[in-house]
C-alpha cells in the first residue's frame, strides 16, 4: 500500500496537484452533462476547484474551459460576484500564460459581465479593448461578439446610430463565419433596438430571424432571449394579448433553465402588459415579484424599471403618492445611471402626473427639464419617437394653463 509523507514536500505537492486535476476533470463532467441544472449550493464548490487549480500550468487548458463554461450559468443566475471572481483571475492566469486568445474570450465575459452589473462606463472601455485585441490577434468571432454586445449596450442608451453600426458590423462577420450562435444574438439586439425605435415591424422581424435560428439549433436559453423581446415589441407597441402569449412562453423556459435575472425580466414584461390591460392587481404582483428579484440580486438598471412599473400602475389607480414615490426613485437612479434616454421617458411619466393632479407649475417644470435634455443631446433622432407624445403634453398643459387663467378671470370680474 503507497504511503504518503506529509513531511515530504515533494510528495505532498504531488498530492495536491493530483487532487486539484482529479477537481477539475469531475466538473469537466458536470460541464458536459447537467451543466445547466448545476444546483446553487454546488457553486462554492466550483470556485474552490477554481482556486486551486489557478497556479498549475497543467491544469491550465482544462481550467480555461470550465470557467468560460460555467460563467454563463453563474451570470444568468445572478451569481455576479462569483462570475466576476473566477473570470478576473483566470484572466490573470491567461496574461501571466501569455495565452493571447483566452486573454480575448475571459476580457469580453468581463465586459458582459461589467454590464449587467450596470457599471455601463468601465462595460462601454472593455468592450472597445475587446474589440482592439480580437482584431490585433485577428479573432474575427470575438470581434462580432464584442460588437453586437456593445450594439446592445448602446441601444439600451439611445444610442441607436452607434448600436446600429455596430449590429450590423457583427452580423457580417457573423455570416462571414457563418456563425448561427452567432447571428441569433445579433439579429435579437437588432429586434430589441428597434423595438426602442417604435418601428415595430423591423422589430418583430428580426426577433423572429433570431427565435428561428435557435429554435433550429436547439437552444433554449437563446429561445428564452427572443420570446421575451418579441414579448416587449409587442407591449411596448400597445399589444398585451400577443404579448402575454411570448411573454408565457420566456417564462416557461426561463423557469426550466432557472434563469433568474431572465425570470424578472419577463414579470416586468407581463406587468406592463396586465397594466394594458387594467389588471391592475396581476400588474402590481409580477411587478413587485420583479422588484425582488433585482433587489436580492443589485440589477440597478432592472429595479430602476421596476419602480417606473409601478409608478406607473399606481399613477393609473389615481394613487398619487405611491406614484410619486416610485416614478422619483426610477428618476433618480437613472440619474445616478447616467442614462439619459431612460430619464427623459421618467421625466414625461412624473410631468404627466403632475398634469393630471392639475400641479401644472411642477408639470411646466417637468417639460422644460426634458426638452432642454433633448436638445442638448448629440443624438437627437434618439428621440423622434418621443414627438407625438411631447405635442400632446404640451396641448394639454397649454389647454390646463389657458382654463385656470380664464377662471381667474372670471374670478376677478366677479
Amino acid at each position: 500500500m503507497a504511503h504518503l509523507s506529509l513531511t515530504d514536500n515533494k510528495q505532498r505537492t504531488a498530492f495536491f496537484r493530483a487532487g486539484a486535476m482529479r477537481n477539475l476533470y469531475y466538473w469537466q463532467t458536470r460541464l458536459t452533462t447537467d451543466g445547466d441544472h448545476l444546483p446553487p449550493e454546488e457553486h462554492n464548490n466550483f470556485l474552490r476547484a477554481v482556486k486551486m487549480a489557478l497556479p498549475l500550468d497543467e491544469a491550465w487548458p482544462l481550467l480555461y474551459e470550465l470557467v468560460t463554461g460555467f460563467s454563463p450559468l453563474l451570470e444568468r443566475r445572478g451569481r455576479w460576484e462569483d462570475d466576476h471572481w473566477a473570470i478576473s483571475h483566470t484572466l490573470e492566469a491567461a496574461r501571466r500564460r501569455h495565452d493571447s486568445a483566452a486573454e480575448v474570450t475571459l476580457a469580453a465575459l468581463t465586459a458582459r459581465l461589467l454590464f449587467q452589473q450596470s457599471r455601463h462606463q468601465e462595460s462601454i472601455r472593455a468592450y472597445r479593448s475587446v474589440i482592439r485585441m480580437a482584431r490585433r490577434v485577428g479573432d474575427e468571432f470575438n470581434e462580432a461578439r464584442a460588437c453586437t454586445n456593445l450594439g446592445f449596450h448602446f441601444a439600451e442608451q439611445g444610442r441607436w446610430q452607434r448600436a446600429e453600426v455596430l449590429c450590423c458590423h457583427a452580423l457580417h462577420l457573423f455570416e462571414k463565419l457563418d456563425s448561427d450562435h452567432g447571428r441569433a444574438h445579433t439579429e435579437n439586439h437588432l429586434g430589441f433596438l428597434y423595438t426602442r425605435q417604435h418601428q415595430w415591424k423591423k422589430a418583430q422581424y428580426h426577433l423572429k430571424r433570431a427565435c428561428n435560428i435557435w429554435q433550429t439549433m436547439g437552444d433554449e436559453h437563446g429561445l428564452m432571449r427572443g420570446y421575451l423581446n418579441l414579448g416587449l415589441s409587442y407591449v411596448d407597441g400597445k399589444q398585451p394579448d400577443q404579448a402575454l402569449i411570448y411573454l408565457k412562453r420566456a417564462l416557461h423556459q426561463a423557469q426550466i433553465t432557472k434563469e433568474t435575472i431572465a425570470v424578472g425580466r419577463v414579470y416586468i414584461n407581463m406587468g406592463k402588459a396586465f397594466r394594458l390591460q387594467l389588471d391592475w392587481l396581476q400588474a402590481e404582483a409580477y411587478t413587485k415579484k420583479a422588484e425582488a428579484i433585482f433587489k436580492a440580486c443589485s440589477d440597478l438598471a432592472e429595479l430602476s424599471r421596476t419602480w417606473n412599473g409601478l409608478g406607473l400602475i399606481y399613477f393609473y389607480q389615481e394613487r398619487w403618492s405611491e406614484a410619486t414615490l416610485y416614478l422619483e426613485k426610477s428618476l433618480n437612479l437613472w440619474r445616478r445611471l447616467g442614462i439619459k434616454f431612460e430619464e427623459i421617458e421618467v421625466l414625461l411619466d412624473i410631468g404627466e402626473c403632475e398634469l393630471s393632479q392639475g400641479n401644472l407649475s411642477l408639470a411646466s417644470a417637468r417639460l422644460s427639464e426634458v426638452e432642454h435634455l433633448i436638445s442638448a443631446s448629440p443624438e437627437q433622432s434618439s428621440y423622434r419617437h418621443l414627438r407625438p407624445r411631447l405635442s400632446q403634453y404640451r396641448h394639454h398643459l397649454n389647454k390646463s394653463l389657458g382654463e385656470k387663467q380664464a377662471t381667474s378671470l372670471r374670478v376677478r370680474e366677479v
